[in-house]
């Protein structure tokens, strides 16, 4: 135990340091009574280590507040320096600095060596912090946005473990050149899911729409790749509050939807905070990119929340959100894919004609004539309208396509790949952007395009009933088997479980049941063992 003076001055000072360190932190002031707090204890006189009277200004109490928080007691004390002096730059190493900063004004010292030592154009090690600040000081460039506060007291809360509680919100984005328009631009808007208790960036995807289908997307991917919530909490958007987000949220067994107080978005604090480092981190990286395109837009977006955000030291946790995540991974419940499938389904209920057509959204459809005039539910995907699902009754009847296939299918559209360039002509001197993309890239992390994921679908499909035309081929007479018939009566009612439907084959034929019936009584033999039915 130390009883006597101490004998490492960087210590002693810390010790002082820390009686103001400790009293702020025991008063525990909530956001917007900080600044008054620290301004107090600026009033106020403390003894130093030699025994003299001292003062500190109130962001210096700030600075040290932050740097015990993050270290511990050590934080506190002085760095020893290397050399007696001052460090200096080069002056190409300068020119560079204030040209990191003057391509994004918003880049922070340390986003400024960050980009300069990942992307090559310093050495490690070689800019400081302090080195940096009076660098850009010197030139006018290191002033910083000033806020006006918010008076009104707000309550801290966080969820007690990861999924507890997920968080969305929409940020209005860049504007892009508009494919469809030539010489247009048109704004684009990002939908991002993050989730309270570790503050990981769960998924995150930039539209042109601001609609329901945009965001049921990102909410859909975040929940393949992160598992279910218990609860998740929204802002009053129209979109949210929607009656199908209402029954998705339902049937996935999410607990409930929490919304903030009308006009009072500050209550989705960590959401708003994710936005804002978004706009300084990200959104203003692309003045410094040649990004035109959506696509490239959310790869390097996809690259920028799993390589930057999702990996970086949270001020807040003392760690960073990938890790926070990871410590309560066993905690994650996720959901079957044909469950997730259904509940993004949209439903409408509809009662053919007597010739068994129906309309939606004004795409006329027709189903078999056993649904005629019968009120029947439709299962859809508002941005694949060239199929549907029929229900009856609680049940899956068939599928169903457009009368006119060719009148409503469109031509795949080829995005054009305009070159961007800086608003002198000259290449930008770091794009941060395209570098994460690159890092992504030779990870191996693509992430799918949404285009990909319905084509992998559509090839399960078919390898599906690729297995039940096999077994059919196999087991049947060659002069009844009709392999259009089949696909036909698959493409309306399938797919089928290969094994359950070879046990139903097995079982009509033990009864005595001949190879050469028509082939469509063998499936709806199978069809009704699937759904428990006997013949």
């Amino acid at each position: 135990m130390m009883t006597g003076p101490i004998d490492d001055p960087r210590m002693a000072k810390a010790l002082a340091r820390y009686e103001i360190v400790g009293r702020y932190l025991t008063m525990q002031p909530p956001r917007g009574q900080r600044r008054q707090l620290l301004e107090q204890l600026a009033e106020q006189r403390w003894v130093g280590p030699d025994g003299e009277p001292f003062t500190a200004a109130p962001d210096t109490i700030r600075v040290w507040v932050r740097r015990y928080r993050q270290d511990g007691l050590p934080g506190l004390m002085d760095k020893q320096r290397v050399m007696r002096g001052v460090q200096t730059l080069t002056e190409q190493q300068a020119e560079l600095v204030c040209q990191l900063k003057q391509e994004v004004p918003e880049r922070s010292l340390e986003r400024i060596i960050t980009i300069a030592e990942s992307t090559g154009l310093v050495e490690p090690d070689v800019l400081k912090r302090s080195t940096v600040h009076r660098v850009l000081q010197s030139k006018g460039l290191s002033a910083r946005r000033s806020r006006v506060p918010d008076r009104q007291d707000l309550d801290r809360f966080e969820a007690e473990h990861v999924n507890d509680l997920w968080q969305s919100d929409m940020l209005v984005g860049p504007w892009l050149p508009d494919p469809s328009r030539p010489g247009k631009l048109r704004r684009a808007n990002l939908f991002a899911f993050i989730d309270d208790h570790s503050r990981l960036l769960l998924h995150g995807r930039f539209s042109f729409r601001e609609n329901l289908p945009e965001l049921e997307l990102v909410f859909r991917r975040a929940l393949q790749r992160w598992g279910t919530p218990s609860r998740v909490y929204y802002d009053n958007g129209q979109v949210y509050r929607s009656g199908h987000m209402k029954q998705i949220v339902a049937t996935l067994g999410i607990h409930r939807i929490v919304f903030t107080r009308r006009y009072r978005p500050m209550g989705h604090g960590k959401i708003e905070a994710l936005n804002r480092f978004i706009r300084s981190a990200f959104l203003a990286e692309i003045k410094s990119s040649t990004i035109t395109t959506l696509d490239a837009l959310n790869e390097a977006f996809l690259a920028f929340s799993d390589l930057e955000y999702n990996r970086k030291l949270h001020s807040e946790l003392g760690q960073s959100p990938l890790t926070r995540w990871r410590t309560e991974s066993e905690r994650v419940r996720y959901v079957e894919e044909e469950k997730l499938r259904q509940a993004f389904l949209w439903k409408e209920r509809r009662t053919p004609d007597k010739t068994g057509v129906f309309s939606l959204l004004a795409v006329r459809y027709q189903v078999g004539p056993k649904l005629s005039r019968k009120r029947i539910e439709v299962r859809f995907d508002p941005e694949a309208l060239h199929e549907v699902e029929v229900w009856h009754r609680g049940q899956f009847v068939e599928r169903a396509r457009p009368l006119q296939v060719l009148a409503h299918r469109r031509a795949r559209p080829v995005d054009s790949e305009p070159t961007a360039a800086a608003a002198d002509g000259s290449p930008p001197t770091a794009d941060w952007l395209a570098h994460l993309v690159g890092r992504r890239r030779e990870q191996g992390e693509i992430e799918p395009h949404p285009r990909q994921l319905t084509e992998q679908a559509r090839r399960r499909r078919a390898e599906a009933d690729g297995a039940i035309i096999a077994l059919l081929s196999e087991q049947l007479s060659g002069d009844v088997f009709d392999q259009r018939a089949v696909q036909d009566y698959l493409d309306r009612r399938g797919p089928f479980d290969r094994e359950q439907a070879e046990l139903t084959l097995e079982h009509l034929l033990e009864r005595g049941e001949q190879r050469d019936r028509h082939v469509t009584f063998y499936l709806d033999a199978i069809r009704n063992a699937e759904r428990g039915e006997d013949r």
